[in-house]
């Protein structure tokens, strides 16, 4: 009985290193898709003809990769000019961007998720205290993170992987995310769009 129960043991573990595995190498390969794609749109209209060929679908893809910017961050809301010249609706073009952020965002999430699941630390006291500061003010991180994502002109990620790690649920984590991502995109883009006009 005894091997029986440690082969079965061994099958799930080894099923687990593979989940584990598999996450990890997805989220290599998107990081480094992501640093490869950063590299060609600098400076040769990519976004443009993106935008310009695929439509909306063409501005969701590239604002999912400028939205995990933690390497060389494409700043689509920038655009947002040419988007209204090239006939785009202002709303929706603002809603596609944050959603598309948001999908990039998603990677940092699961980033911080998959450390969660590696991290074995000795003593699970630490992560008993994490998760029940967690539990006591369950509210406020995810207030902290849509003011965050509002108005912090830096990386999403650097509050999405902590949240994550810690345990919070990703369409909480999300939510809060999209609809910063929206206030953010709207205030930088009617101030572009000011600055456009001003020359």
């Amino acid at each position: 009985m005894w091997p029986e129960r440690r082969s079965n043991n061994n099958f799930f573990m080894k099923k687990e290193h593979i989940k584990l595995i598999v996450k990890f190498v997805l989220i290599v390969l998107f990081i480094v898709f992501v640093f490869w794609v950063n590299r060609i749109a600098v400076g040769n209209g990519m976004i443009m003809n993106l935008a310009s060929r695929f439509g909306y679908i063409g501005i969701l893809l590239v604002s999912a990769i400028s939205g995990f910017n933690l390497l060389v961050p494409i700043p689509i809301i920038t655009f947002f000019p040419f988007f209204l010249e090239a006939g785009f609706h202002p709303v929706i073009t603002l809603c596609v961007i944050a959603f598309g952020m948001t999908l990039g965002d998603l990677l940092g999430f699961l980033i911080g998720d998959t450390s969660r699941e590696v991290y074995k630390p000795k003593s699970k006291k630490i992560i008993a205290r994490l998760e029940a500061l967690r539990d006591k003010h369950h509210a406020f991180p995810l207030v902290f993170m849509f003011l965050y994502a509002s108005f912090a002109p830096i990386p999403n990620e650097l509050v999405v992987v902590p949240l994550a790690f810690l345990g919070f649920r990703m369409w909480k984590v999300m939510l809060a995310v999209f609809f910063g991502n929206i206030i953010f995109n709207t205030l930088f883009a009617f101030s572009i769009v000011q600055a456009f006009q001003l020359f």
